[in-house]
Order: C-alpha cells, then structure tokens, then sequence
C-alpha cells in the first residue's frame, strides 16, 4: 500500500477539522522531509487567512496583495518563491514572521487545497532545501492526499458550523426563555413592589436579577420606602425559598443583647441564661438571613459577623464547639455606610464584603405617579381587613396628595390613607378633610396653600380685601367638595354650622341644601 493512500485513509477518518489540521502537517514534513510546514485557515467572513505560529495568530488579508498569497488566491494555483523572491516579500512584517531567515538554498511552495466544488479551504506553505522542494508541484499522491484532506476539512467544517449553529439558536432559546421567565417573575412582583412608574419597573428587574444571584444583597433607601419587602421579595425567588427568612432589626435591639441573638448562647453563659437558645443564625440556615439597619450594628459584632460571611462558622455565647450555618445574607440600611467607614463607625472589610449587590429604593417623591395606585392598594386592603366598603380616594384629596413630598415615603401614604379610612362613612369617599390632620404643612405646603386658597402668590396691595377674598374662596372650596352639605363643611372646617351660615351670607355665598 503506498505510504500516501495509508496518510489519506488516516485523515479521513479524523473527526475534527483542527486534529485534520495538525495531522496534515505532521504527515506532509515527515513523508517530504520538510523543514516546516504551515497551514493558513480561512476567518468566518472569507476576508482573512489565519495562521497560528509559536502561540501567536499572523493575518493576512485576501485584498492586500503585498503578501503571496492573495496572489495564490488570485491565480487558483500554486506558487513556488525562489531565495530573491523571498527576501522581496519578507518585506511583509506577517510573512516574515511565519517564514524567518531564508537561506539562499531554500525555498518555499504555497498550494492552494481546493474542495471537489473549486472552494478554497486552506493554504498550505512549505519551507525547506531546494532538493526537497524541486519535484512537490508535480508529486501527483502528494496532490491527490491534498485534494482528500481539502473535500474531508470542507464536510467537517460544514458539519461543526451547522453544530455552531444549532448551539447558538439553542443558547438563543434559553436566554430567551431566561428573559420571559425573568419578566414574568417581576410583573408578578408587581403585586407586591407596587407602581407603574419607570423606577419601580426597573426595581422590581433587579429584585428578580439579584435573587438568580448567589450575592450578599445591600437595600439602601429612606426610611418609609419599602426595604424589608424587598428583603422578601429577594428570599421568595430565589433558590432559599423552601427555607426560612429570618429578620431583625439591628438598631432596635440592645447592643448587649443582639449578639445573643444572633449567635444563640447555651446555658448558664451569663445571668439569667437558665437555658440553651438557638440564635438567629442557625435559624436562618439554608434561607436568609435579612439584618436590617446593619449601620448600627456594633463594632465588635461586625467583626464576628464578617468571621461567619467568611467561614459559614460561628459560636454560641458560652459554647465551646463551633456550628455552622449556610445563608443567604441580605442587608438594609438608611444611612451612608460609605461616610460610616470613612468616620470608622464600619469595618471597611465588613463594607466590602456585603456590598455584592446593591439596590436602591426610590423615594415615593420620585415616583409620584405611584400615589393614585399605592391609595388604591392600601384602601382595598383597608377594605378586606375591616369589612367595609370605603368606594376610593376623592379626586380632589387625590389632588393634594399628588402635590405632597411624602417625607416618610409609602409608610407615611399607607398610614395616611387608613387614617382617612377610619374617618369616611360606610359606602363613601375618603376626602380631602379626612387627611388634612396627618398632613405635615410644612411639606409641600405651598402647593397645598395654593389649591386651597386659589389666590396663589399674587401682590396683595389690599390686605382687608385679600383676606375676605381667602375666607370666601375657602369656604367655596370646601361647600363645592362636600355638595353643599352645610354640616360637613362646617365640620371639616372646625366651626359652628351656625357660624359658617353667617359668614356664607356676609361673603354673599350661596349655600344649596
């Protein structure tokens, strides 16, 4: 059997289009005992041929003909490069590189390996002596392994694209998956973290993106915005949820007690310990473990802390074995921590390591548009927990709470709302009257002044007709909001019904029973 039907029957049966690669030039320098032999491959696009020597990639472009082998390419056929014709394209930084210093008795051959359909799939580049180089072009088995190997690269390559393929749109699929179920996660948020604004909409996509992370998870946000729901939110999709979501507020306990209550204690490991206790973190093992208003944690605790993110290990007050505990650790804060390790009041190391992750809350000021839907919410909550059928917010209230700067955020709005809940009727709307009380009139009580007296920030040049003017708008507002009804104006306005049917006919207003 000829030693090149024995090569061509080795490389077709090579399944990889890189191994073919490397297998053919092993065979080609041993069977024509070459001193090199180089392979240039085609990029995806078709415009550049690659070649890989000693770990660095060379690129020739197919347009640039100040190399051979856009000739090569040009001519279909093969070219052989005596020594001076060497030196004249060694002027070619690439080509220099891949062939080296040129000796006057070599040469080098570049054959173009075509496929049965005249595709081109690779160069080939032989270097070596004149005597080894002379009879190449004409060595018919040599020619005829090459054409072997060009058809077998071209079935191979096009097998491992349609394989590329398939992976890309099948990694396509996934991601697209990925997307929808990410989506349909945080539409279903929307029942929770509620609002239609911008800001809540993005909230609520990194609610979903951090709880598919394995992060420590750092809330910042004002106090009023929401930061123990989100905590909630976090533990409930992701892979904790099966597990328990502990919670405790770092700034409500007694530095003395909230390391007990966090590590647990065993018996008798200080007065009063009459028994063992499980702390928090063993509580929270395989869930999370949500330590709000982590600013105020202690100094000497963080550091104990920072020793459980590290080694999943902690100890009991008293205890000399040491347990373990795997949690997911989720934290909130309303203050700067930045500034708080800057003052030393927060380990920097402590800082580092929980700040994987962080989101922040937006102020309901920012996402004013929340209010109506939020005032919804909390009323038909009101509703269900008490039985009662209080019909909505009155435009007008709904109108003054809009202009509101809402200083404690949706807590503030929630316990606003119920507020106006208890003072409206059965059956009724909440009005403006209901909620002016917990209004604080020194946020947003401009625009508030505004709406009420209707006179806004004119020259009063007349200060007896301009305070008429105010009683007069006033109590038209207020008669107008409560159609006409004489006993509830004068309720909400805080006098007599008597006093308010005077003043009515003094002003020259109209009361319609």
């Amino acid at each position: 059997m000829s030693r090149w039907f024995k090569a061509a029957t080795e490389l077709v049966l090579i399944r990889n289009s890189a191994e073919l690669l490397v297998k053919l030039i092993e065979v080609t320098r041993k069977e024509l005992a070459l001193d090199s032999v180089y392979v240039l491959k085609a990029s995806q696009d078709g415009r550049f041929f690659e070649c890989c020597q000693n770990e660095k990639k060379l690129t020739w472009s197919v347009f640039d003909f100040n190399h051979p082998f856009s000739h090569v390419i040009r001519s279909d056929s093969s070219m052989t490069l005596q020594h001076s014709e060497l030196l004249y394209w060694q002027e070619n930084s690439e080509f220099n590189q891949l062939i080296g210093t040129i000796d006057i008795l070599e040469k080098v051959t570049i054959i173009p390996m075509f496929a049965e359909n005249k595709q081109l799939q690779t160069i080939l580049v032989l270097h070596s002596g004149i005597d080894q180089m002379d009879s190449i072009e004409t060595h018919q088995e040599f020619l005829n392994t090459l054409s072997v190997c060009a058809n077998h690269f071209q079935l191979l390559h096009e097998i491992e694209m349609k394989k590329c393929s398939s992976k890309q749109l099948f990694q396509s699929l996934v991601e697209v998956e990925e997307g929808n179920k990410k989506n349909h996660m945080a539409n279903g948020l929307a029942n929770t973290l509620i609002g239609n604004s911008d800001v809540m909409k993005k909230l609520r996509q990194q609610v979903v993106s951090a709880a598919a992370s394995h992060l420590s998870v750092m809330i910042q946000g004002d106090t009023g915005t929401g930061k123990e729901l989100v905590s909630r939110a976090v533990h409930d999709l992701s892979t904790h949820s099966k597990a328990e979501f502990v919670a405790i507020n770092c700034a409500a306990i007694p530095e003395h007690l909230l390391e007990s209550e966090l590590f647990g204690y065993i018996k008798g490991a200080f007065s009063g310990a009459d028994k063992d206790k499980k702390g928090l973190l063993a509580d929270a093992n395989g869930g999370t473990l949500f330590l709000d208003e982590i600013g105020d944690m202690p100094i000497a605790l963080q550091a104990k802390l920072l020793r459980v993110l590290e080694s999943q290990k902690y100890r009991p007050l008293g205890a000399e074995k040491e347990l373990s505990s795997n949690f997911r650790l989720v934290v909130a804060t309303h203050v700067n921590l930045k500034e708080h390790v800057s003052n030393g009041k927060f380990r920097k190391d402590l800082y580092y390591r929980i700040y994987q992750y962080p989101i922040i809350l937006p102020k309901l000021s920012d996402r004013i548009e929340d209010v109506e839907l939020l005032s919804r919410y909390f009323i038909n909550n009101y509703n269900t927990e008490h039985k009662y059928t209080v019909r909505g917010l009155h435009h007008k209230a709904l109108d003054y709470l809009m202009s509101y700067q809402f200083p404690g955020n949706v807590r503030e709005l929630k316990h606003l709302i119920e507020y106006g809940c208890t003072q409206t009727e059965d059956g009724e709307q909440v009005i403006f009257s209901h909620i002016i009380d917990r209004l604080d009139k020194n946020v947003g009580s401009e625009g508030i002044a505004v709406l009420e007296i209707g006179i806004g920030s004119k020259i009063i040049s007349d200060l007896k007709g301009a305070v008429k003017e105010y009683e007069t708008n006033i109590i038209t507002s207020r008669l107008r909001e409560f159609d006409g009804d004489r006993a509830k104006t004068a309720e909400s306005l805080g006098i007599p019904k008597r006093t308010l049917a005077d003043k009515c006919l003094k002003l020259e207003i109209v009361i319609n029973d």
